[in-house]
């Protein structure tokens, strides 16, 4: 079955369906967690983001890929581990400015939030991806979302972009160096 029918028997409530779904990305999922949270809460983050996702299916718009979606939700449900952690711990903590170029318009979205808590150190960076991407380029931005967030080949990325490997090779390389140097002006 593709995923479009899995989605569609899963809203309607077949659970074999999501099942199949979950199958299919809890190792994404996992590695998402594992990259945020190391090994703190990753059953209980991964378990919480596939009820979420259940229960939320019938919000999913199908606009993006389904791992996209539950990639989002997963993130979502780390910040939300890593909070409830630090209020447990009742580290010391600050609110940082961040480059302008990277905010939004609301004033909390001009500032990432800083601990001493040790279960958030070096995560700032990981945990506010979308606002990293922003400072690329849209293709660029496409293109590092479709290898790594989607793990699409290169050759495929240029077959749908109708590019050719190396120009997405090229992108690839620029987009991360850009958002490198972003992130050491942190």
């Amino acid at each position: 079955m593709d995923e479009a029918t899995l989605i569609a028997a899963a809203r309607l409530g077949d659970e074999d369906a999501f099942a199949e779904l979950y199958h299919q990305h809890l190792a994404y999922v996992k590695a998402v967690g594992r990259a945020v949270l190391r090994k703190n809460d990753l059953e209980d983050m991964c378990q919480d983001t596939f009820l979420l996702a259940f229960t939320r299916l019938h919000s999913f718009e199908g606009k993006s890929n389904f791992r996209t979606w539950v990639t989002r939700i997963a993130m979502n449900q780390c910040l939300l581990t890593l909070r409830k952690a630090r209020q447990a711990s009742n580290g010391e903590s600050r609110l940082m400015q961040i480059d302008a170029e990277l905010a939004g318009d609301d004033v909390l979205d001009q500032c990432i939030f800083t601990s001493a808590d040790k279960n958030l150190e070096g995560v700032p960076a990981r945990l506010d991806l979308s606002r990293l991407l922003r400072v690329l380029k849209p293709v660029q931005r496409q293109i590092l979302e479709m290898a790594y967030l989607e793990d699409v080949p290169d050759q495929e990325i240029a077959k749908m972009l109708g590019m050719t490997l190396s120009s997405v090779k090229s992108q690839i390389h620029h987009a991360k160096r850009r958002v490198r140097e972003v992130h050491k002006k942190r």
